[in-house]
């Protein structure tokens, strides 16, 4: 102890210990160097692994923002092809000349026994059973059911469906029968010497009342010799896309001829004769 205070006297006082001191400096400097490389690989590993946590979590960001830009990319795609679609709609309703309705599909039905599809519109839009539903590409069924909001329309390919048509070409007019097939009617009344071939165009001939005429319905793609040689099997492919649709069309014809249903109609020859009476009461002023 006694010789530890001798020594820090002479160092303090005739700085004896400054070489010894700067020599040992300069000898520790590599063990210090030494013992500091464990806490300077510590914190490069640390900033290298702080780094890599950055990257994965701005990759992580940028792909889900990538991912939610994907998304709205894909939805104004199909807000488009909505758009344009029933800008088509449209334009085809505007061609016709009669008066239309948009609706939209809310449920549909294609069973072999049963092919209907349900509209989101019902008698508070006017819609009536019998009413002709049609799309832009061609005729899909007529009304059968209504309710105030929704209706059940009876497609073209239903079996008890029947459309009376007309070919485009040569003017031939009979009824096209539905076989619970999507894409597939029946010609059965036409006899062997019938003027048709693959290709000719259906549309409506507007006789029954139910559709009206120049509607285009099916285009024949098979016509075949029946056993008894004496009649033709014709078969047509529905125009309108009947499985996929999600927009159609209801259809008031300009003519009149189709405005009211049957129950309608009725109802109003069945009238009490007020307005003859009225007629009767003004004739005397009249005179």
């Amino acid at each position: 102890m006694l010789i530890a205070v001798v020594l820090m006297v002479m160092d303090h006082k005739y700085q004896r210990l400054e070489v010894l001191r700067n020599s040992l400096a300069v000898a520790s400097e590599p063990l210090f160097m030494i013992a500091n490389v464990p806490a300077s690989i510590f914190g490069w590993l640390n900033e290298q692994i702080t780094g890599h946590q950055t990257l994965i979590s701005t990759n992580s960001r940028l792909t889900a923002e990538n991912l939610k830009l994907q998304g709205r990319m894909l939805r104004f795609q199909a807000l488009e092809e909505e758009n344009s679609r029933l800008r088509t709609q449209l334009s085809a309703s505007l061609s016709v000349g009669d008066r239309v309705t948009l609706a939209e599909l809310v449920g549909v039905n294609l069973s072999p026994y049963k092919q209907e599809v349900i509209i989101g519109r019902g008698s508070t839009a006017g819609v009536y059973a019998g009413q002709a539903i049609i799309n832009d590409k061609g005729v899909m069924g007529q009304v059968t059911r209504v309710t105030p909001f929704r209706s059940t329309v009876l497609l073209i390919t239903d079996t008890l469906h029947s459309i009376p048509v007309r070919v485009l070409r040569t003017g031939l007019r009979t009824i096209a029968l539905g076989t619970g097939r999507i894409d597939r009617l029946e010609l059965p009344y036409l006899p062997d010497s019938a003027n048709v071939r693959v290709g000719d165009m259906l549309v409506t001939s507007g006789l029954g009342g139910r559709f009206p005429p120049d509607y285009p319905v099916a285009r024949i793609t098979s016509v075949e010799k029946g056993k008894d040689m004496r009649a033709s099997i014709v078969v047509a492919t529905p125009l309108a896309n009947l499985a996929q649709d999600h927009d159609v069309m209801l259809v008031w014809s300009i003519d009149g001829s189709l405005d009211l249903p049957a129950e309608e109609t009725a109802s109003d020859e069945a009238m009490p004769p007020e307005n003859n009476s009225a007629s009767q009461a003004e004739s005397p002023d009249n005179g």
